[in-house]
């Protein structure tokens, strides 16, 4: 609960509307990856496979986490202070529940989720939240309502979805930065007060039209 008390919804929210206008303001295309320098060569541990260990196991996915502090923590190969400990949705599950449960055991990890799981979660909840209310009509008017579908649970399709939302995202973003001043762009609180009384009720034949 610690970690969701800290957690400021609000200021995240404002803090991307921010950071990807500026982005497109300034030309550049929101979906290029963002310049990084590592400082450094990048190296790569290998290091023995745990053998008879699943993820459905708190126990195993303890042992797993014992390992490496036990090999990248504690010196017998590295001293990390901290490390990004990657699985998939279980491991990922099992990971979270241990470092609230054990805080000073389990200080040093950092669960993340696998990017692929990551990315397919948020979008299959992406198109839950807003295909009826938002996604349905620009599907059709484009021609992509024989794929865009409102239920959908194969997730071999899962790309069709994912380039979908970013076209769509690209798409609104440009179009804003267009018609909209930049000025207002970049303070959203401060364009949410002037555009509040914008009808917002649309119908779908208008849309289409």
């Amino acid at each position: 609960m610690a970690l969701i008390e800290l957690f400021n919804l609000d200021l995240y929210l404002t803090d991307c509307w921010t950071h990807y206008f500026g982005v497109c303001i300034s030309g550049q295309d929101i979906l290029d990856h963002p310049f990084y320098d590592p400082q450094g060569p990048h190296f790569y541990i290998y290091d023995p496979a745990l053998i008879d260990i699943a993820t459905a196991s708190y126990l195993d996915v303890m042992q797993i986490l014992d390992r490496i502090q036990t090999l990248h923590i504690d010196g017998e190969k590295n001293r990390f202070k901290v490390m990004f400990v990657v699985g998939d949705q279980q491991t990922y599950d099992r990971m979270c529940v241990l470092v609230m449960d054990h805080p000073d055991r389990y200080r040093w990890c950092i669960p993340m989720n696998g990017d692929f799981h990551f990315v397919a979660h948020v979008v299959a909840a992406f198109h839950a939240l807003y295909f009826l209310p938002f996604t349905a009509w620009i599907a059709t008017a484009l021609g992509f309502d024989k794929v865009i579908k409102r239920d959908d649970d194969n997730v071999t399709n899962f790309k069709h979805y994912d380039h979908f939302y970013l076209l769509m995202t690209t798409a609104i973003v440009n179009v804003l930065c267009e018609v909209v001043d930049p000025g207002l762009l970049i303070y959203p609180s401060v364009l949410l007060e002037q555009v509040k009384q914008n009808k917002g009720m649309i119908s779908m034949s208008n849309l289409l039209a």
